[in-house]
């Protein structure tokens, strides 16, 4: 994939070895028993996240949070869950932009949510993305950027938000989705390859990581096959929006 941010984390247990190697530990999207070392891999690279998104995106990672934010229209009172929330970035957009809302930010990689709730000031709480420690309908929007990937299931995710949001609660998705062009696929295959590796080994100590971004994009549904597997799931009015040619999408619905 182009440069972009390092999707959300979804695991728990212990860590791979480190480098490269530590990677090629880290199961990809279709594999068994991914969720141990996807949340090990975030915990070690927390320390560098955000410098990494800011620099490989050319910032354009934020203006990607921006739209998702900006598409759920919060009233105020509403309440926000932002899952696989890293550093809570999306939480700390979605309080600016909706200032009377209530958000809260979930991830079960520690150190990533640790540094979201000291950056943001929110209120965090500790939780899998597909066992949340949420009441049925407790929600009025979620929101997920570059998580659902690592999910053991994306599947079981979509379900577990339509569980958490209320008839008519909104949802706003970020993802690299994997490309249906053949010449995207071509073009972003060899950045991704050549200079992305590159990037991570001169800004991260866990290179590594980055070659499970691309490898794990490589292998994720398409945008048309999230869309409709929202649908199953139990959510109408779903849409998907390119927001960077063949790279990233945007796939918001509402509650059924």
């Amino acid at each position: 994939m182009s440069a972009g941010p390092l999707p959300g984390p979804a695991g728990a247990g212990a860590p791979p070895g480190p480098g490269a190697a530590g990677a090629a530990a880290v199961p990809l999207p279709g594999e068994p028993a991914r969720a141990p070392a996807v949340r090990a891999m975030f915990d070690r690279i927390a320390p560098t996240y955000d410098l990494l998104n800011r620099v490989m995106t050319l910032r354009v990672d934020q203006r990607w949070r921006r739209r998702a934010v900006a598409a759920l229209r919060l009233a105020p009172g509403e309440a926000l869950l932002d899952v696989c929330a890293g550093t809570m970035d999306v939480a700390a957009e979605a309080r600016r932009r909706w200032p009377g809302a209530r958000v809260v930010g979930t991830d079960f990689s520690l150190p990533m949510l640790a540094r979201g709730a000291a950056k943001t000031g929110l209120p965090a709480a500790a939780g899998d993305a597909l066992r949340l420690p949420f009441r049925d309908r407790s929600f009025d929007a979620a929101t997920v950027a570059f998580g659902v990937r690592n999910l053991d299931s994306f599947e079981a995710g979509l379900a577990e938000l339509a569980r958490l949001l209320r008839p008519g609660g909104r949802l706003a998705v970020l993802e690299f989705f994997r490309s249906t062009s053949a010449g995207s696929r071509a073009v972003h295959a060899a950045y991704n390859r050549l200079a992305l590796p590159v990037l991570g080994r001169l800004l991260s100590a866990d290179a590594g990581a980055y070659t499970y971004l691309v490898e794990s994009m490589e292998r994720f549904a398409t945008r048309p096959e999230f869309e409709e597997a929202a649908r199953r799931a139990g959510f109408r009015e779903v849409r998907g929006e390119t927001l960077f040619p063949g790279v990233c999408g945007l796939v918001t619905g509402v509650r059924a």
